[in-house]
């Protein structure tokens, strides 16, 4: 009995450790202005770094950007699309933290059609907006402020986050995200 003890005891804690060493997914792309990195955050590294998951209903990327030849770069958020194959769904990040965080949330609820054919993308048939309001607001908002990537122009490397009101329980193999640049249409795939 004792020695069964130990074989659950070890093999448990190996699937411990091999589900800590997982890797987000993680997906680059660049061209002659930048390098783009992005991850693909989960609801428990939300949780842990802010202290909330947001109730689970955002894509959140951990995106670094490096401008190359020491030119300066300008950060748009407007410039970043990220996209579900699977589903056709698609969005630009919310641009500031009050969006997800502050006292009012705005609530977006797409409704989707049949596909025409498996190949082709679910057409968009209706969106709901829903403004939410908090009189206390969201105690992550703080930290959300300091994670979040800003729109600015930048010569040295910078990070922060940017969350998409997809699922996020949509497949990183099936997400693209895409950058427009002065030189180019990025598009980054996640492995």
């Amino acid at each position: 009995m004792v020695r069964v003890r130990l074989v659950f005891t070890f093999f448990a804690l190996t699937a411990l450790v091999a589900a800590a060493d997982k890797k987000s997914p993680q997906g680059q792309v660049e061209d002659d202005a930048v390098t783009i990195t992005a991850t693909l955050l989960n609801a428990e590294q939300l949780r842990q770094t802010v202290g909330t998951d947001f109730g689970n209903n955002y894509t959140v990327l951990d995106v670094h950007i490096t401008p190359k030849g020491g030119m300066p770069y300008n950060v748009a958020l407007d410039d970043f699309i990220l996209r579900s194959e699977s589903s056709g769904e698609h969005s630009e990040p919310f641009l500031s933290a009050g969006q997800i965080a502050g006292a009012g949330a705005l609530e977006v609820e797409r409704s989707y059609g049949n596909r025409a054919n498996p190949d082709s993308p679910r057409p968009l048939e209706g969106t709901k907006l829903e403004m939410k309001t908090d009189a206390k607001g969201d105690p992550a908002l703080d930290a959300l402020k300091k994670k979040m990537l800003a729109s600015k122009t930048v010569t040295e490397p910078v990070s922060g986050w940017l969350f998409f009101p997809l699922s996020p329980k949509e497949k990183a193999k099936n997400l693209i995200l895409s950058c427009k640049t002065p030189h180019s249409k990025l598009r980054l795939a996640f492995r």
